[in-house]
């Protein structure tokens, strides 16, 4: 017979009891779960409520703990929104002004704010930490720390040393590392001429000694095997200093980076033409200045790749040869090759870029002449000189149009306004180029459709050029910007401020010539302008004269020997920079190397090194 669902039910019900009871089972009762709790949420919770049924400096008190708490916890979003709450700080006793903005600042600096974390940290708590708690070293090296974390972060490298090292003081009896590294490498951010500023104005043994540590290492950063000789006699000289003790990390590792240094490097080039043999010649010139100052250099061998269109065979027999470096190719289409594979049996420095920023090896690290490197100092320079509206003048080329789709890239993404292009072609009269750029000729159309309308005899015309550019960006050759300069004058924009690449300046002191590139402001190489280098001298006395391209290539033949034991040091980010005869070297983390140039302008037909202002992220 079939049942109702409901009188089903109740019989398996009835089944069930029955059988429970027949087992002699008495039915179970349900478990009641109760939620988890965190401690330390719950200890936090606690805090606050006390704080909420107290008043003055006991709410502040316990308001300040459950803010600590939930820093410790990472509790940033609930922190950040507590600690709003927390404002005037001037009717609490110092020491609780002093935790406030500690916490205040602690939490700036995570959420990326160090100019907010500054503004607590130096406000009228800040100034009192050095006179009212010389008797906590605690909380003074607490202060200290993140107020050298603010600066770093801020960029302000000569004010982040200085918090740090006060940190350096307090813990002399006990090294902290994290410090040193700290100190390090904020020092290590500061130009020489700001170093020098820095040990004019500190009597302090612990300032003078990483200051000297700085200049020694820096002196002989073109040889890992001097570096560590002149840090032996450093130590011996400053050895009651801090660091002494206890170097900063990638000095305590650099007799290590020398020992599995590469002792054999296969350098690949195309012989046969004038490019490739510039880069041996500046790569053998720096590898004999190395064996001036040590034996130890490595074993060299040089493959020629001038009729190759497969870079698989040399590169096979360089690895045969047991070469534990490969320097080169230089052509671009050989390095995508290298680029393509999986991976590489040993590390490569390509002497190009391949077309795909990406690669599949880790021991791929690529390094050249980029242009982009010097279009993306060039809209920093102007950018930080207050400029928003840019003009660019190139050639026609293919290459030159990429180039000017790079700068406009960059510049649109900084905020800029990109109001005119124009090209050139050949080298003849400029005036049609110029006339595009400022618009001129649109004001000449004008002016015949007026004559049209108009009695010749009644009409003057003064043509007038556009009013909204604030500079114009130039690639040129010495040649082009010779004639573009001028003619720009001639049209009425002689006070446009005007910025060039590289291309700019062939290196030679052609004073009364270069007169007509006054006021142009380039970046190069800082092989082009220093005369004074040691191993330009050489150069220059030994092998024949080049000028322009082929100077550039020199000094980049030379990097790419002196990178040869520091790569592994830029992998593992010992060192973040290395000051080279092409720019200040950086490598970004998938394996590229990137170049800071000098910045120069042209004073009285003569190229003068001018102040950078391009340390901008923007």
């Amino acid at each position: 017979m079939k049942l109702p669902l409901n009188s089903f039910s109740r019989l398996a019900l009835m089944l069930l009891l029955l059988a429970l009871y027949a087992c002699g089972t008495a039915p179970v009762a349900p478990v009641e779960i109760q939620p988890q709790t965190d401690p330390v949420t719950t200890a936090i919770d606690a805090l606050l409520s006390s704080a909420s049924r107290s008043s003055g400096s006991a709410a502040t008190t316990l308001t300040l703990q459950a803010l600590e708490a939930m820093l410790n916890a990472d509790m940033l979003i609930r922190a950040s929104n507590l600690a709003q709450q927390i404002n005037d700080l001037d009717d609490l006793p110092l020491e609780l002004q002093l935790r406030a903005a500690l916490v205040q600042a602690e939490i700036a600096l995570r959420q990326q704010q160090p100019d907010v974390a500054l503004r607590w940290l130096t406000g009228s708590a800040g100034a009192q930490i050095v006179i009212q708690f010389a008797d906590q070293p605690e909380l003074q090296q607490d202060y200290y720390l993140k107020l050298g974390n603010a600066y770093r972060n801020s960029g302000s490298y000569l004010e982040a040393a200085s918090a740090y090292l006060e940190v350096s003081k307090l813990t002399q009896a006990n090294p902290n590392q994290t410090v040193h590294d700290q100190v390090w490498a904020s020092l290590n951010k500061l130009s020489d001429e700001a170093l020098g500023d820095f040990a004019s104005t500190t009597n302090s043994y612990e300032a003078r000694g990483w200051i000297e540590l700085v200049r020694v290492v820096r002196s002989e950063q073109y040889n890992i095997k001097s570096q560590l000789d002149s840090i032996t006699q450093w130590r011996r000289i400053w050895s009651q200093h801090s660091a002494s003790n206890q170097l900063p990390s990638s000095l305590s590792r650099l007799q290590q980076t020398w020992e599995q240094r590469p002792r054999h490097i296969a350098l690949i080039l195309p012989l046969q033409n004038a490019i490739g043999n510039a880069i041996q010649e500046g790569f053998l010139s720096a590898y004999y200045q190395a064996l001036g100052v040590s034996r130890e250099v490595p074993r060299i061998s040089v493959y020629d790749s001038s009729d190759a269109t497969s870079i698989y065979p040399i590169y096979d027999e360089a690895v045969a040869s047991g070469a534990d470096l490969i320097i080169g190719p230089l052509d671009k289409y050989l390095v995508n090759q290298l680029q393509q594979l999986d991976d590489l049996p040993i590390p490569t420095l390509a002497l190009n870029y391949a077309d795909e920023a990406s690669t599949n090896s880790s021991n791929l690290v690529q390094f050249g002449l980029a242009t982009e490197d010097e279009i993306q100092q060039a809209a920093t320079l102007a950018w930080n000189a207050g400029h928003r509206n840019a003009a660019i003048i190139t050639p026609q080329a293919d290459n030159y149009l990429r180039l000017q789709n790079t700068f406009a890239e960059i510049w649109l993404n900084k905020g800029g306004r990109l109001v005119s292009r124009s090209t050139f072609s050949g080298e003849n009269d400029y005036s049609d180029v110029i006339k595009r750029v400022m618009a001129i000729d649109s004001s000449e159309a004008r002016a015949d459709s007026l004559l049209d309308l108009l009695p010749r005899t009644n009409m003057e015309f003064t043509p007038r050029r556009r009013n909204d550019i604030d500079f114009i960006f130039l690639i040129a050759n010495p040649g082009q910007g010779r004639q573009i300069k001028p003619t720009l004058a001639f049209y009425f924009a002689g006070d446009i401020p005007v910025y060039a690449t590289a291309s700019i300046y062939d290196g030679l002191n052609n004073q009364s010539t270069n007169q007509d590139l006054n006021g142009i402001v380039f970046t190069t190489e800082p092989w082009v302008l220093n005369s004074s280098d040691p191993l330009k001298t050489e150069i220059t006395s030994n092998l024949r004269p080049v000028q322009g391209t082929l100077q550039r290539l020199r000094a980049m033949g030379i990097d790419s020997f002196r990178l040869y034991a520091r790569l592994r040091q830029f992998a593992d980010k010992e060192i973040d920079s290395l000051q080279g005869a092409t720019g200040t070297l950086s490598m970004s983390e998938n394996g590229i190397i990137h170049r800071n140039l000098d910045v120069a302008r042209f004073v009285n037909g003569i190229a003068t090194e001018a102040e950078s202002s391009s340390n901008d992220s923007n």
